[in-house]
């Protein structure tokens, strides 16, 4: 066992989760932070030896109490506070010495978006590059693989998939991965930012085309209209908070934000297996899935939550958006359409890494 301890935040989150686990693997004692210690994945990381640590990441109080003997850090931040929960974390990571952390922020982290999220995460970013005793190193994917299996029944029943523009979107195993064997040397890595991919670059349809070989029907990539999107995310119960954002994030995808410097070779370079191709991140993601059947009962189960969709009312974003108090500014643009963004991201150095 490595007496070096290593925190790991959102521990049973999509990346958080397979990070901790390979540390764990890798001999590291991991202190696991969560909110609810009862979570099916949480108490996995107990029996394979985790410390579980429970509290509340955007109480500086339980985040500095955390951090007590840690040397290295992941630090994963959740929507919807990302800023409120980034600006504790520098804080504390500053005040309580510790060596190293890395940060999983956004690939479109820009301070010109349209989106609130992604404009917070680049003002984070800026919180860790200025902190001065602790190394810092980031990682930043782009739209993750896991987006596109949100909401499955349209695309296994009825072959409507949707279309979020060409991308290599990452696994979230990957990206735990990279995390874990960045923090198991970091020395090498320190000041760097990694964008973490899948194998390849596809198209929406190419995507489509790989689901449809999986569970064995044709699937087509299709563009959904901004208020179908919504009322299908309402209808789903996603946040309208995160909802608001989405369709940001599809704009972008449409726009060519998720293609710049993809496909990357950092899960190889770091972790040193090949990254994960999407055929592999689709068996793996509908595995479990009952919907991957094809049946008279879930074509049943799919056209009673597309109807649903349909008759939901769709939101007022602009009167939501108001109501929250986001901030508003003017001449807000995508990040593929900014050329400070272009500045930052088109460069690529050595084993597809960057300093922004």
């Amino acid at each position: 066992m490595n007496n070096k301890q290593i925190l790991v935040t959102a521990a049973n989150g999509n990346t958080g989760f397979p990070a901790s686990k390979e540390l764990l693997k890798l001999g590291f004692k991991v202190r696991a932070f969560v909110r609810n210690p009862n979570n099916k994945k949480a108490q996995e990381l107990k029996r394979l030896g985790a410390e579980i640590f429970v509290g509340d990441i955007q109480d500086i109080r339980d985040v500095r109490k955390s951090l007590e003997n840690i040397e290295s850090a992941y630090f994963v931040p959740t929507y919807p506070n990302v800023l409120f929960q980034g600006s504790t974390f520098a804080t504390a990571v500053e005040e309580m010495e510790t060596k190293n952390v890395v940060v999983l922020t956004q690939w479109l982290s820009s301070n010109s978006h349209p989106s609130v999220y992604t404009k917070e995460h680049w003002l984070v970013d800026q919180a860790f590059k200025r902190l001065e005793n602790t190394n810092v190193v980031f990682v930043n994917p782009g739209l993750f693989a896991f987006v596109y299996f949100m909401m499955p029944e349209p695309m296994l029943q009825f072959g409507m998939m949707p279309n979020f523009g060409t991308n290599a979107p990452p696994s979230n195993e990957d990206i735990g991965l990279t995390v874990a064997h960045i923090l198991k040397n970091t020395e090498p890595h320190i000041g760097k930012t990694y964008r973490v991919t899948s194998r390849e670059l596809l198209t929406p349809q190419e995507m489509a085309d790989i689901v449809g070989k999986v569970v064995g029907r044709k699937i087509k990539a299709n563009i959904l209209p901004e208020n179908m999107m919504l009322k299908m995310l309402r209808s789903y119960g996603f946040p309208q908070r995160d909802a608001s954002q989405v369709i940001y994030y599809v704009k972008d995808g449409h726009n060519g934000g998720f293609e710049q410097n993809a496909p990357s070779t950092t899960v190889q370079d770091i972790v040193g297996k090949p990254a994960d191709d999407f055929e592999t991140i689709t068996r793996r993601y509908l595995k479990e899935k009952p919907m991957v059947k094809q049946s008279f009962l879930n074509k049943l189960r799919t056209m009673k939550i597309m109807v649903k969709a349909i008759l939901t009312k769709k939101w007022n974003m602009t009167e939501f958006e108001k109501n929250q108090g986001f901030p508003i500014f003017k001449n807000m643009i995508l990040s593929n359409n900014s050329e400070e963004w272009k500045s930052e991201h088109y460069s690529t150095g050595y084993n597809n890494v960057y300093k922004p």
